[in-house]
């Protein structure tokens, strides 16, 4: 039975003592509509054609270039007259390819004397909240670049191979289900995005740089619960490459970004999504740092936890606006509040402390020292 459907098998239901040879045809076009999750597939035949077509084979491919999908479907259009119609859906690596075989008898007409058929509707399945997924035309045959379409005539059992020259993707999107390709055929440059935080700030600083035809962007964050990106932010004007936000001392944060284009109509064009960058939020200023006496030759130095901690160090100096170096690290943030440390009997010195984290690139992210803390030992009382 599969090979009843497959595209030359079923042209011999025309006559099976003609033979075969392929030949070359001029160049069609191929349109897909996007409405919402539903996208209608048209060819159309150049040049005045007269012959009748009675069989013919394209090929779509259906990717998810972000989130995730389900294996789509296909839905011939009920005016299409055809013995065989076949549309069978095969999963390569991540993509679908979707194989839309139709055949007949001799006097079968695909196209009804037109130069235009709407073949039917592809209906793809999103399994995510956040996704882009691209559906274009394909097929290879021997000197065509791009997508082709196979067909014979009803006065021949001859292959004809059609270049798809003006046959331009469709993109459905969470964001904006009218999605497509611009009609000029021209895609938005990859943002370049950089994110930054100042020293000791709970802001995190976003930059990137200006994509030419966009009229917005849109950031996206990590969720580590959902494991998928979520929007968190939609910038609609085109001229705009900054944007700041708060987040939570002693955390850690993957974003990404995308330009888009609207369209008219609402529809939205997306660039691909930037590259990953990672930061990490420097933890909390120390408060109520404090020094105590602890022994003759000791100083006690007490402080409030800081959340999230992994660690902190130790600065003291001589005077309060001198030099200050560090004199002890310690590595037990969750649990570490007070430590002791060498501290001549008789002498005054400044003490200041800091929290840290590890950050994403595994270094050290530092937080904003404590107030500066004067404690002479003047020996038990």
């Amino acid at each position: 039975m599969k090979k009843i459907i497959l595209f030359f098998v079923a042209a011999l239901l025309l006559a099976a003592t003609v033979p075969t040879a392929a030949r070359a045809a001029g160049n069609g076009s191929g349109t897909l509509s996007v409405d919402k999750n539903n996208v209608s597939v048209s060819l159309t035949i150049p040049g005045g054609k007269t012959k009748t077509i009675t069989s013919l084979r394209v090929q779509l491919r259906v990717s998810a270039t972000s989130g995730t999908m389900d294996q789509p479907d296909f839905t011939f259009d009920a005016s299409i007259p055809s013995t065989v119609k076949s549309a069978a859906v095969k999963k390569e690596g991540s993509a679908y390819m979707v194989d839309i075989i139709l055949s007949g008898k001799k006097n079968q007409d695909i196209f009804k004397n037109s130069d235009n058929a709407k073949l039917g509707i592809l209906s793809v399945k999103p399994a995510s909240t956040d996704y882009q997924i691209k559906i274009e035309f394909v097929g290879k045959a021997d000197g065509v670049n791009g997508p082709v379409i196979k067909y014979a005539e009803s006065s021949s059992l001859s292959e004809v191979t059609l270049s798809l020259s003006n046959a331009l993707p469709a993109t459905v999107g969470s964001a904006a289900h009218t999605t497509t390709t611009p009609p000029s055929g021209k895609t938005l440059s990859k943002p370049k995005l950089t994110a930054t935080v100042k020293k000791g700030k709970n802001r995190v600083y976003f930059k990137w740089n200006k994509i030419s035809g966009a009229s917005g962007y849109r950031l996206y964050l990590y969720d580590e619960k959902t494991k998928k990106y979520k929007k968190i932010k939609t910038i609609t004007k085109g001229g705009t490459t900054s944007y700041s936000k708060k987040y939570g001392y002693a955390s850690s944060h993957r974003f990404r970004l995308r330009a888009f284009k609207t369209e008219t109509g609402g529809a939205k064009t997306y660039s691909s999504y930037s590259s990953t960058v990672k930061v990490t939020v420097p933890p909390a200023k120390v408060k109520k740092f404090s020094a105590e006496y602890w022994s003759d030759g000791k100083a006690a130095l007490l402080w409030k936890k800081v959340s999230k901690a992994k660690g902190y160090q130790i600065y003291r100096s001589r005077k309060k606006n001198g030099k200050y170096l560090r004199v002890k690290t310690i590595r037990k943030g969750k649990v570490t509040k007070c430590t002791s440390i060498k501290h001549k009997l008789g002498k005054t010195y400044y003490y200041k402390i800091r929290a840290y984290v590890t950050g994403a690139d595994k270094k050290r992210v530092y937080g904003k020292f404590s107030a500066v803390v004067p404690y002479k030992n003047k020996g038990k009382q």
